[in-house]
Formats: structure tokens, sequence, C-alpha cells
């Protein structure tokens, strides 16, 4: 286990009303798998929340390039309402090959969507963990994290004050635990969101396994056999599959700090004290003339 985690529990009420949350992710399953409890947690907590897919996905979902994007596209909508997000943005660069692409055309697009949702939190990638294999991945986390800086710089793109969007600084990340090895200071409790985060992966349909229950029962049925796991009918074969085999590392992420389950992320905290050195040091020094 790693050394000097902290563990967000479930807090009552909303005491992020006001506040705005984007998760960005580069496929349709990125977001429900790493960090679905933690967006449902963040929306029950008054966040208002945007999701943002960055590729097109045209790679996975068993048809032809153009079936692959149209499905993943009407996915990504269900995943969203799913959650609860409030609107859905997708980018459309070419799956598995963003690393070829304008990363500063990347960055812009983010920047404008920064400030004009004003974003306070963003939930992505770790622009720099380790053992990530997909380019798509790396490319996404690295131009949110340039992008979270640069929105609050009012000397970049000032055509966007002039458009009404005013800079502004994204100053909480939840970074993606999203490989074994990875590092991560942050484990989420989620046991209260968990069914959101099943209902956003059985969603994940053509890529992400959320039909692979009711796959499964029409298979047995052809062999004449039934597994009561699965119901009577195809939506709740899907969240019963869900529950039962891909939600194990949740529940041993939450087992080791005595949840029942958890997400991990690394987390970077970037908000400015109430008070300045400065402020505080006029305060406790200033004489009258």
């Amino acid at each position: 286990m790693a050394e000097n985690i902290t563990v967000e529990r479930d807090q009552q009420g909303q005491p992020n009303k006001g506040k705005v949350f984007a998760a960005v992710h580069a496929h349709l399953d990125d977001v429900p798998y790493y960090a679905g409890g933690l967006c449902a947690k963040l929306i029950r907590e008054g966040y208002t929340g945007y999701l943002i897919r960055t590729s097109n996905d045209e790679k996975r979902g068993g048809g032809t390039a153009a079936e692959n994007i149209l499905s993943n596209e009407q996915e990504h909508v269900k995943v969203a309402a799913a959650l609860g997000f409030a609107d859905t943005f997708d980018f459309y660069y070419q799956n598995h090959e963003m690393n070829n692409i304008s990363s500063l055309d990347l960055r812009a697009r983010l920047i404008l969507l920064f400030r004009m949702l004003k974003v306070d939190t963003v939930v992505t990638f770790n622009p720099w963990g380790q053992l990530e294999e997909n380019p798509d991945h790396w490319v996404t986390g690295r131009a949110v994290e340039e992008a979270c800086w640069m929105a609050g710089v009012e000397t970049d793109y000032p055509e966007h004050m002039e458009a009404g969007h005013a800079p502004k600084t994204v100053t909480e990340r939840y970074y993606f635990y999203a490989r074994p090895g990875q590092p991560y200071n942050r484990v989420v409790e989620i046991g209260a969101h968990v069914e959101k985060k099943i209902d956003s992966i059985v969603e994940c349909r053509a890529q992400g396994g959320g039909n692979e229950g009711s796959l499964l029962r029409a298979r047995l049925a052809k062999q004449g056999k039934r597994l009561p796991l699965l119901g009577n009918d195809d939506r709740t074969a899907d969240r019963a599959y869900v529950r039962q085999f891909l939600l194990d590392r949740y529940q041993e992420f939450g087992a080791e700090h005595g949840l029942s389950y958890a997400e991990r992320f690394f987390y970077i905290d970037h908000r400015p004290p109430a008070k300045s050195k400065v402020e505080e040091y006029v305060e406790r020094n200033a004489v009258s003339l």
C-alpha cells in the first residue's frame, strides 16, 4: 500500500454546490472504470460535471470505423446520463494515433472549454503516469495539465476575453490510477455511488464489456442452461455481470482502508490560501501613519 494516503469520504449535503468539474478521457470506457464513482460523488455533492472525450474510438466496437464512431458517440451520451453529467463534448481525434496530432490544437480546445464552462476541477489521466502504453491516454493527460494552468493566463488567447470567456485557472486535479504501479495519494470512497458506476459501465457496449452479461446469458440459453446470477432479462444480466466480475479491483482498493469500494487518484490542490503571505504580514505588522 502506498504511503501518505488521504481517504476522501462521502460528504453530506452539497458542500460543492456552484463548483464545476470536467472529466476528460480519451475513450468511452475510461471514466466509467477509472472514475465513475468519483464523478457520481462530486455531482451528488453539488458539482456540475461535463464529460469530454478526445478520441473518436473508431477502432473499438466490432463494426466498420464509421459504425464504431457512431456507436461510441451514442453510448458516450448514455454514460454521461448514467453518472449525472450536464453535457458531453467529443473531439474526434483518430483513435490510437493521438501522439501524431497537434498538442497545441488539443490544448487550445481544452482551454476554451475550461474558460467557457468555468471549470474548477478536472478528472483525467496522470500526464506523467508510468507504464502507460496507450498514446491517447498520455497525450490527453498532458494536454489537460497544460490547459489547467494556461486557462488562467490572460495573455493566452485574448480573443476568448473578447468573446466573454474570462481566464479561469483549474485549481484541483484528480489523476486516474490507470495502471498498476502508477502513483496515487488519494483513495476516494465510492460505496454509496457504486450503483451509478455500474450503470455507466453497462452503457459501454462498444467497448468496456457492458453487455457481457446479456451475451453470456444468450450463450448459455443456446446450450439449454441458465445462470441464476444473470436474472431473467438482459439489463439485469449486464448489471449483475459487472458487479460480480468487473469491480474486483475497486473492492480491493476499498478493503485496504475498511471501505466497500474505492477508486485511486493522484490528487493535486492548487487552490490559493484564504490570505496570501503578504496579506497576513500586513495584518500583523501595519501601523497607522
